[in-house]
């Protein structure tokens, strides 16, 4: 069996490779269609390679497998691939994406043709995806660190892909100063590392206990500043709402449903496995922060009418959710409560797991919407359901899942995050059962507030009259495109009906990360019963509820007909106010729908707006433009006032530094030359 899963992982790192290559080949042919579809049919393959040896490590129970490694002759550099049941994990889910993605990609991509070259494009595509892939099995902090480096630059190639337009251009430099300073603070991070254990290995369970207590505070500081930035973490969030929406809408996918999830990974190899956490502080700082996140993350989505420019601030909403699972759970490690860090971690985990699915559904949607409306605009959409009724049903299953609602998967998982929060909630704990009911309030707020952005973008967008002429032409899009959203929204589906499956599969790996196992606590049975989880008192039932809704809707009709005798029908237009038509000026917009939470929330918003009126009489216009904007709180004021100082401050240094003199230039050498030997001396 390890030999098996040997070398399916093997077969789909080569077919990644062998994508690139072929990618490099069609760098200077014209007609590039038969490339992408070969390139994207090795990733397929690739993908399902690595998913089915994923799913066989963690349930053979297999130790860890020794992929490939590679001595360097630069010290320190081996590349060491590895895959343990986390990164098994993570691997399944990144396979499952790439599959569906590439499956997508096929008919996405040809909007392309004649206007970019799709051969690089599908080169840096590949390759994103092999950084992520040896991001999520690197054994060596080294190794890590570079594929990384690899991952952010290519994503930064990938978000100005599209580089005529200027806010691309801007975007990519955002999230390429960004990341930079995350891979600082990882850097950092990984020298306190070596300084005290005198290694990079990442094999070696809990390592970091030889590091001291106060380093290794410094050390989790600055990893949850880099991996928090690049999950989107509230404050460190401002370049994912430019980035996702820059990108091409299928690297969108990949970004938003996996790549900032590699940070979720980082947080969970660095802190827990290798640091171990010993401190309940750690746990209640990322709680915080998640609840931050969820809370903060939804009101803006409410605010945006650009489709990706609102589902990137879910990503902000949902990366959240999942530390608010991932804080309870180092808060009861810390306390040695194992069975509910393990319930924490397993409703982190799988939150991470279903985020993955239905965001990147949700993306491939947007693009679905892009490619046969050209545009991102919610206010330019409407009746798209008659003319895309399979995206609009696929787009509608996500929205679904995504708003936790049965039977789709995201609510499973939200509802473990609140049995882990009740079940934190011990006697002689003031100051922390404090923060779970504060996180229980949060995370209801921020379901309500979910589902009421996704019944603004389905409603406004697939429902009533179109609302501009690229609206009223549009057409599906290729099948492609829909069986990879199909696919999908199938299993996230799936694991709503049945989710005992998804949780044994996680059972093994919370239980390697020194959690409780959740799976033997869980009640079920199959059918009727359908999977009841049962931890502590609370009990839930998604296929019960399911069946509980239908039979309260046949029953209440049953006693309308009963009660109303024989069904009268009789047909009338809708009202319209005298109108001899209704048209798509009349219909609820999508200012109109987010405008009461504006004003609820006028405090974080900060609403302004411009009204601008054309002709002779103020009361009697001939035409009335409306404005309205809503302010960023962290970008004008944090980082705003920030970049300001250090240009100011650059501004008065530069001319006493750069004073043009070659004499003062070399002193600075001499001067930087001496305190490095000093340190060297002293060290």
């Amino acid at each position: 069996m390890e030999l098996l899963l040997h070398h399916l992982y093997l077969v789909s790192i080569f077919g990644y490779l062998l994508g690139a290559v072929i990618s490099l080949g069609y760098l200077f042919v014209k007609k590039q269609n038969t490339g992408n579809v070969i390139v994207n049919a090795l990733c397929i393959l690739a993908s399902a390679a690595a998913a089915a040896a994923s799913v066989g490590k963690i349930f053979s129970g297999v130790g860890t497998l020794n992929i490939f490694s590679l001595q360097s002759a630069i010290p320190f550099i081996t590349l060491n691939i590895s895959i343990d049941n986390l990164s098994a994990f993570f691997v399944l889910a990144l396979s499952i994406l790439v599959f569906c993605v590439s499956i997508y990609s096929i008919g996405y991509i040809s909007h392309y043709n004649g206007k970019r070259n799709i051969g690089l494009f599908n080169f840096l595509y590949v390759m994103f995806i092999i950084s992520m892939f040896f991001v999520l099995t690197s054994a060596n902090a080294v190794f890590f660190y570079i594929s990384w480096e690899a991952m952010s630059l290519l994503s930064y190639f990938l978000v100005v892909f599209e580089s005529e337009k200027e806010e691309n251009q801007q975007a990519g430099t955002l999230y390429i100063v960004m990341t930079h300073l995350a891979t600082a603070c990882l850097l950092i991070g990984f020298m306190i590392m070596y300084h005290y254990t005198h290694s990079f290995d990442l094999t070696i369970a809990q390592n970091g206990a030889a590091i001291p207590e106060m380093a290794r505070n410094i050390a989790f500081i600055l990893f949850l500043v880099g991996f928090g930035t690049k999950a989107g973490v509230i404050p460190l969030h401002i370049w994912l709402p430019y980035a996702h929406p820059a990108a091409p809408s299928n690297v969108s996918a990949l970004m938003s449903g996996i790549m900032i999830k590699t940070a979720i990974y980082g947080l969970i190899r660095f802190v827990l496995c290798y640091l171990g956490v010993q401190n309940t502080w750690w746990g209640i700082v990322i709680l915080v922060l998640g609840m931050l996140s969820a809370v903060l993350g939804v009101a803006y989505a409410l605010m945006e009418h650009n489709i990706k420019r609102l589902l990137a601030f879910h990503s902000v909403e949902n990366i959240g959710i999942i530390l608010i699972g991932l804080g309870v759970s180092y808060i009861a490690f810390a306390q040695n409560h194992l069975l509910i860090g393990g319930l924490a971690l397993t409703a982190a985990l799988l939150h991470t797991f279903n985020h993955t699915l239905f965001k990147g559904g949700l993306f491939l949607g947007a693009g679905a919407i892009q490619y046969a409306v050209h545009t991102k605009d919610i206010e330019k959409l409407g009746g798209l359901l008659k003319k895309m009724p399979v995206t609009g049903f696929m787009i509608l299953c996500f929205s679904l899942a995504i708003s936790a609602i049965v039977p789709f998967n995201g609510f499973i998982s939200e509802w473990l995050t609140y049995q882990s929060l009740f079940a934190n909630i011990l006697p002689g704990q003031f100051g922390l059962n404090f923060f779970s009911a504060v996180a229980v309030a949060a995370l209801a707020l921020t379901g309500a507030l979910a589902a009421a952005c996704f019944v603004k973008l389905f409603g406004i967008s697939f429902l009533g009259l179109p609302r501009s002429e690229q609206a009223a032409n549009a057409q599906e899009v290729p099948k492609t495109m829909n069986i990879g959203m199909g696919l999908l929204a199938l299993i996230c589906l799936g694991i709503g009906l049945f989710p005992l499956t998804i949780l044994k599969l996680l059972d093994p790996v919370v239980g390697s990360l020194g959690g409780g196992s959740v799976f033997s606590q869980l009640q079920g049975g199959f059918m009727l019963v359908y999977y009841p989880l049962t931890v502590s008192p609370g009990i839930i039932s998604p296929m019960a509820l399911v069946l509980a809704l239908a039979g309260i809707i046949l029953f209440t009709l049953l006693v309308i007909r009963i009660v109303g005798g024989k069904y009268i029908e009789q047909k009338y237009g809708t009202w319209d106010c005298g109108f001899e038509a209704l048209n798509a000026r009349m219909q609820y917009s999508a200012t109109g729908f987010s405008k009461p939470i504006k004003i609820v929330f006028r405090i974080l918003f900060r609403p302004t707006r411009k009204i601008t009126t054309e002709g002779d009489s103020f009361y009697y216009p001939e035409s009335i433009e409306y404005a309205t904007t809503v302010a960023s709180i962290f970008e004008d004021y944090l980082y705003h006032p920030v970049i300001k100082r250090l240009q100011k401050f650059s501004q008065r240094t530069k001319y006493k530094i750069q004073t043009g003199s070659i004499h003062s230039y070399l002193i600075y050498i001499f001067a930087a030359v001496l305190l490095l030997m000093l340190y060297n001396r002293l060290a």
